[in-house]
C-alpha cells in the first residue's frame, strides 16, 4: 500500500484529501493510500520501490523530491522565465503563476518544460489536495499537476454537472488546456513551444468503427479486411525491415479496394508516399514528426494517449481519433505508464466526449470487450485475440457480436 504522510502545518489539507482517496478507493482510480503524518516539514510520499518529499514554496531544495511554488506575490515573473527555469530544474513544479487573463502550471519533462493554462485557478487547498493525492495513488506527475487544477476549479461545484458521483473531475470543461502551438494564446503568453501549429485533420467513418485489429503484416492487413474488418492498423516494430514499403503498398491498395480505413504505426513518410488512408503515431512523435505534411496530405491521423494530460494535448491538435491505453496488462510492446483500468478509461471517455471518436487498446479479449464497450468508447483495438485466435474467422464475428451500439445510445 502507498502512504501518503502530511507535516501538521499542513493538516487543513486533510479534509480535502480524505475524500479524493475514498473516491480514488472506491472506483479504482488509482492504488491504494494510507494516511499518515510526517516528521519532517515535507510531504513524504511512499509508493511500492519508490519514496519522495514534496515541499511548498520551500526555502530550500528537497533532497530527492519535489518543489512546488504556488502562492505568488507580485511582481511575478514572466511565463518565459519560468518555462526555462523549470526546464533547467527537474525538481521544480510551477502551480498557478498568474498571467494578464489567467494562470499556468508547468512541470518538467525530458528536459523541457510543459504547461497548462486556463484563466480561472479555483481554490488553493483543493489544488494542492489533489496533488498530493494523485501523485500518492501514482499518477504520473503530469496528471497530477492537470487533475489537481481541474479540481481546483471545480471543488466549489463539485455536486454539480461535471464532477457526478465519483467526486471526481470529469467534464473537459473544467480542465485546462495544455500550451502547445495550436493553442490559440500560446505566442501571446510567451510560450516557446516545439510543436507546430497544424489545422483539424481529416475526419473517420465512426459507422466503421468498432472492432479495430493491429497486426504486423501485410498478409494480416489484407486477410482481415476479405473477412470484413473496416478499420485496421498495420504496425511493424523493425523500421528496417526489407519489405516495409511493400507492405505499405499493399495494404493501401487492399483498403481501397474493401472500402476500409487502414492506418500505418509510425511511418508517416511511406504513409505520405503511399498516399494511405491514415497513420498512427504516439505523444513522443507531436513533435517530431511533420503534421503539417500529413495534414496537407489528407491523411487522418491517431495519437496514442496514456492519460489526462495526453488526451488534453492529443485534442489540441485535432485528430482523427485519439487512442486509450493500455487498459490492461499486455505483452505485445513496452508500455512507458502501468494499466488505467475501466473505471479510468470511463473517465477518459467522459473527457473526451463527442469530440473525438476514441480507440481502447492494450490487454483486450472476447472475455473483456463487452465491459470496454460499456465505457462508450467508439472502437475497440485488438492484436493477439485476432491473430493467436484458433479461428480468426470466427474471433472476427463474435467481437462483431460484442461491439453493437444501440440507436438510442
Amino acid at each position: 500500500m502507498n502512504a501518503l504522510c502530511l507535516p501538521d502545518h499542513l493538516a487543513p489539507l486533510l479534509m480535502h484529501i480524505e475524500p479524493l482517496l475514498a473516491a480514488a478507493d472506491k472506483y479504482q482510480l488509482g492504488e491504494a493510500v494510507s494516511m499518515e503524518w510526517s516528521g519532517s516539514e515535507v510531504v513524504d510520499i511512499h509508493l511500492e520501490g519508490e519514496t519522495f518529499s514534496v515541499a511548498f514554496n520551500p526555502s530550500e531544495s528537497v533532497a530527492k523530491g519535489l518543489e512546488v511554488r504556488d502562492q505568488w506575490l507580485a511582481p511575478y515573473p514572466t511565463l518565459a522565465e519560468m518555462q526555462q527555469e523549470v526546464a533547467k530544474n527537474p525538481a521544480l513544479v510551477v502551480c498557478g503563476l498568474p498571467t494578464e487573463r489567467g494562470c499556468v502550471d508547468i512541470w518538467h519533462h525530458l528536459g523541457e518544460a510543459r504547461g497548462v493554462y486556463c484563466h480561472h485557478a479555483g481554490a488553493s487547498e483543493p489544488q494542492r489536495a489533489m496533488l498530493l493525492a494523485a501523485l500518492a495513488l501514482d499518477y504520473p506527475l503530469e496528471d497530477a499537476v492537470t487533475l489537481s487544477r481541474a479540481h481546483a476549479r471545480g471543488y466549489l461545484e463539485s455536486h454539480a454537472d461535471g464532477y457526478g458521483e465519483t467526486g471526481w473531475p470529469m467534464v473537459r470543461a473544467l480542465f485546462p488546456r495544455p500550451l502547445t502551438a495550436n493553442h490559440p494564446e500560446c505566442n501571446e503568453l510567451g510560450w516557446a513551444s516545439k510543436e507546430v501549429a497544424v489545422a483539424p485533420f481529416a475526419t473517420v467513418e465512426r459507422d466503421k468503427l468498432a472492432l479495430y485489429p493491429v497486426v504486423d503484416t501485410a498478409e494480416w492487413v489484407t486477410r482481415l479486411l476479405e473477412l470484413g474488418v473496416k478499420t485496421t492498423q498495420l504496425r511493424i516494430k523493425d523500421p528496417f525491415e526489407p519489405t516495409l514499403p511493400a507492405q505499405i503498398s499493399t495494404i493501401v491498395e487492399a483498403g481501397k479496394q474493401h472500402n476500409a480505413q487502414v492506418f500505418v504505426n509510425d511511418y508517416w513518410q511511406l504513409a505520405i508516399a503511399h498516399q494511405a488512408y491514415g497513420v498512427h503515431l504516439g505523444q513522443e512523435d507531436l513533435e517530431t514528426a511533420d503534421l503539417a505534411a500529413i495534414q496537407q496530405a489528407g491523411l487522418r491521423l491517431g495519437l496514442s494517449t496514456h492519460g489526462y494530460y495526453e488526451i488534453l494535448r492529443a485534442a489540441e491538435f485535432a485528430p482523427s481519433y485519439i487512442a486509450l491505453g493500455h487498459i490492461f496488462p499486455t505483452t505485445t510492446k513496452d508500455m512507458p505508464s502501468k494499466p488505467q483500468g475501466l473505471n479510468r478509461l470511463a473517465l477518459y471517455q467522459k473527457l473526451i466526449g463527442d469530440a473525438f471518436p476514441t480507440v481502447a487498446i492494450g490487454g483486450i479479449d472476447l472475455t473483456r470487450a463487452e465491459r470496454v464497450w460499456r465505457t462508450g468508447v467508439s472502437s475497440v483495438a485488438v492484436v493477439r485475440a485476432v491473430t493467436q485466435a484458433d479461428d480468426p474467422a470466427q474471433a472476427v464475428t463474435a467481437f462483431g457480436d460484442i461491439l453493437v451500439r444501440n440507436a438510442a445510445e
